[in-house]
């Protein structure tokens, strides 16, 4: 294995390690992986995704998502209900009292990312978007190719 490659993969899970204890730091109320799953569903357009499909684009298990999605509703942060058109699915949106909750947020998360790109050039954060786009399409070839295997 390359030198540098193998620096890049180690330092991935660093960096994500010490990112998750600086972001849950932000919110006594809402740890950052929660945070991720609120923004996945506000992002999905619908404003509602099923537990698979929140399973599958944070790629985590069914029962993690379940457990996060309990912890929010217990907050009144997402509702869970049944799909109409297939009662095995079970369905997350979230709620007015998130979206106002988060809305309060904004600015200290935009202090947050400002800060935590500070030393970073517009050209150099574009660069760096793109090799991490790169790096999660070939994370997601190798997904499917480990799903076709089985």
């Amino acid at each position: 294995m390359d030198e540098h490659q193998g620096r890049i993969f180690a330092s991935l899970f660093l960096i994500a390690n010490r990112l998750q204890v600086l972001g849950d730091r932000l919110d006594e109320r809402v740890t950052v992986k929660q945070w991720l799953l609120v923004a996945i569903i506000f992002k999905s357009g619908s404003g509602m995704l099923s537990i698979k499909e929140i399973a599958r684009i944070v790629g985590a298990t069914h029962q993690n998502v379940m457990q996060m999605v309990k912890s929010l509703k217990e907050k009144g942060f997402l509702d869970i209900f049944t799909d109409p058109k297939d009662r095995r699915i079970k369905r997350v949106s979230l709620t007015k009292k998130c979206l106002d909750y988060f809305q309060t947020r904004g600015d200290k998360e935009l202090e947050f990312l400002n800060h935590l790109f500070a030393d970073f050039s517009y050209d150099e954060i574009e660069l760096f978007s793109c090799y991490i786009e790169k790096l999660m399409s070939n994370i997601e070839k190798m997904e499917k190719a480990g799903d076709e295997s089985r």
